[in-house]
């Protein structure tokens, strides 16, 4: 009786953990167009014939002579989705630039269950989809926003389609898989004993850490507020000590998921991006 009881407590903390890392959320409250912005739904086939849906949301070019100003593909954290997360991105479009959203697997209108490894694949996958919309000439900004920041650190690393992304960029992203499952756990009285072994269920094949050196020489831009609640700033310390040049630290004032509400921290990220179209 007693070493069935241990081993529910032990699935029930392997559960936890692997939850930690997706949160996946299904409805789509909010559209594109709700910010007057046109756009079109689109769907990417996985290897394993899943369906993954995103928008492709039009530059808004009534100001700029109808020309766009860049691209860019945005990679949303664990819980949200491509709606939920609009209102930290919309302003891109009308500013400009042609956005690409998807959906992991098992949010939003996207098939199947979040798991981490088929994620990563999936996200090369959106990139490639993203890239063959552009034209010979065009590059695409890659960003992320905590677990998509993270996860993108890895994909573009490793890339097929290096020599067309013209930045990446992070936004409150986590370095290392096992320290943010502590760092996470230690906040919960029911975790926090197991906090150091059970950060090893988890795993770190794509630690951001790791990989972020091998991003140069596409230029990396790393923003974090040491307001974060979620992810502390040590793990913006770690990346942007890692990454190679040319990189930039742009340091904000935020709580973790509505870090692009702020008009302040808008202009913070539109001003790298104006350095990008000057190269």
């Amino acid at each position: 009786m007693i070493s069935r009881l241990c081993i529910l407590i032990a699935l029930f903390f392997l559960s936890a953990c692997s939850s930690f890392l997706f949160v996946p959320i299904k409805p789509l409250p909010i559209t594109p167009d709700g910010a007057e912005l046109i756009y079109e739904d689109q769907f990417i086939e996985t290897d394993d014939g899943l369906q993954l849906h995103g928008w492709k949301i039009f530059a808004d070019t009534s100001k700029r002579d109808g020309k766009k100003i860049g691209n860019l593909l945005f990679f949303h954290g664990n819980g949200d989705n491509v709606s939920t997360q609009l209102p930290n991105t919309f302003w891109l479009a009308k500013e400009g630039y042609e956005l690409y959203v998807y959906d992991y697997r098992g949010y939003g209108q996207s098939q199947g269950e979040p798991e981490l490894d088929a994620t990563i694949l999936d996200m090369e996958l959106m990139i490639k989809h993203s890239v063959e919309q552009l034209a010979e000439d065009e590059k695409l900004i890659v960003m992320g926003h905590s677990l998509g920041g993270s996860m993108a650190t890895y994909v573009v690393a490793h890339s097929a389609y290096r020599s067309r992304i013209q930045a990446l960029i992070t936004v409150e992203a986590f370095s290392d898989y096992h320290d943010v499952t502590q760092d996470v756990l230690s906040k919960s009285w029911l975790f926090w004993l197991f906090q150091w072994p059970l950060s090893f269920t988890v795993s770190n094949a794509y630690s951001p850490v790791e990989a972020i050196g091998l991003v140069s020489p596409i230029p990396v831009c790393i923003i974090h507020s040491e307001n974060d609640e979620m992810i502390p700033m040590y793990h913006a310390d770690r990346l942007f000590a890692a990454a190679r040049e040319p990189k930039v630290f742009k340091q904000i004032d935020s709580n973790h998921s509505n870090i692009l509400l702020s008009r302040d921290n808008r202009q913070v990220l539109f001003d790298y991006l104006k350095t990008l179209r000057k190269k």
